[in-house]
C-alpha cells in the first residue's frame, strides 16, 4: 500500500544547492549556496576548517536543513581544498581571511548588507572572527574554533607554521579573540567533550572573552572529538538537536 503524504509534509518547502565560482587570484574558488530557490540570496556564510580532507559539503547537513526553514546558507573550498585545488602550502591565515572576503563580495555580503550569521569550524573559526568588523553578522557560530598567535598570521602553511602552533602556550593576543572582544551579537560554541587537538586554554578563552556579546551559549557533544561535523552526521539525533538550536539562535537574532 502506498504511503499517505501529510499535507504539511508535502507543502514543506525543499532546499536546492547552487554551485558558484569567484575568481580569486590564479584561483577559482568553488563553493555552494543552499536556498528554497536557486536565486536564494544567502543569509549564512560558513568556513570549513583546515584538514587536509575537508571541503565545504561537509556542512551540507546543517546548511541544507536551515535553507528549507528559510536560512539560506554559502559555503566555498578555500585554496588547497575540494574543487577549488590548489596546494595547500604556500597559503596562510592572512590569505584564508581574504578567500573569505572575495566570497563575501561576490555574495555582496558586508557591512552594508550583513550577514546574519557566520558558522565556521577549527581553523575557520580564526577566520570568521577576524571578519566580524568587516561582515558585522548579527550571530556566530563556532565548532572548535582554533586561535593563533600574531606571528603565525602570515606564516606560509608547511614546518615553519607548524613549529609555531607547536610551541605557542599563551593565547593572550590572539587576533580572533580581539576581534570577539568588540563582537556585540549572539555567539554559539560547540565543542567535543574529548577534543584533543584544540588546547584547554584555547577552549576556555573563547568562551572568556566574548564580553561585549548578547549572549554566549556552550554546547559540549559528550563522545566527540575534534571531527564535529563526522560525529554529528553520524548521530542523527544530536545533529537535529544542534539544528533546532542553532535555528532557534537564528531566529533570536532576526529579532535583535
Amino acid at each position: 500500500m502506498a504511503k499517505k503524504t501529510d499535507a504539511r509534509e508535502a507543502a514543506a518547502p525543499a532546499a536546492v544547492r547552487t554551485a558558484f565560482t569567484v575568481a580569486y587570484g590564479a584561483h577559482w574558488l568553488h563553493g555552494s549556496t543552499w536556498g528554497r530557490t536557486a536565486a536564494a540570496v544567502p543569509r549564512l556564510v560558513s568556513l570549513h576548517g583546515g584538514g587536509a580532507a575537508t571541503d565545504h559539503r561537509r556542512m551540507d547537513y546543517l546548511l541544507q536543513p536551515l535553507a528549507a526553514q528559510g536560512w539560506a546558507g554559502s559555503a566555498f573550498d578555500f585554496v588547497g581544498h575540494g574543487a577549488t585545488g590548489g596546494s595547500l602550502l604556500g597559503s596562510s591565515l592572512a590569505d584564508r581571511q581574504a578567500q573569505a572576503q572575495a566570497v563575501a563580495d561576490h555574495l555582496d555580503l558586508g557591512a552594508a548588507r550583513p550577514p546574519l550569521a557566520l558558522i565556521a569550524s577549527s581553523m575557520g573559526g580564526h577566520t570568521a572572527c577576524q571578519l566580524l568588523d568587516a561582515l558585522r553578522p548579527r550571530a556566530l557560530v563556532l565548532f572548535c574554533p582554533a586561535a593563533y598567535t600574531p606571528v603565525a598570521e602570515h606564516q606560509p602553511f608547511g614546518p615553519a607554521f607548524q613549529q609555531t602552533l607547536r610551541t605557542t602556550t599563551d593565547f593572550a593576543d590572539a587576533l580572533a579573540w580581539a576581534a570577539l572582544r568588540r563582537f556585540r551579537g549572539r555567539l554559539l560554541l560547540v565543542w567535543g567533550a574529548q577534543d584533543v587537538v584544540i588546547p584547554p586554554a584555547v577552549i576556555q578563552g573563547y568562551g572568556q572573552v566574548a564580553t561585549a556579546a548578547r549572549s554566549v551559549d556552550v554546547v559540549q557533544l559528550p563522545g566527540a572529538g575534534h571531527a564535529l561535523h563526522a560525529w554529528l552526521q553520524a548521530q542523527p539525533v544530536a545533529a537535529l538537536a544542534l539544528q533546532q538550536r542553532i535555528a532557534a539562535l537564528l531566529a533570536a537574532a532576526e529579532q535583535d
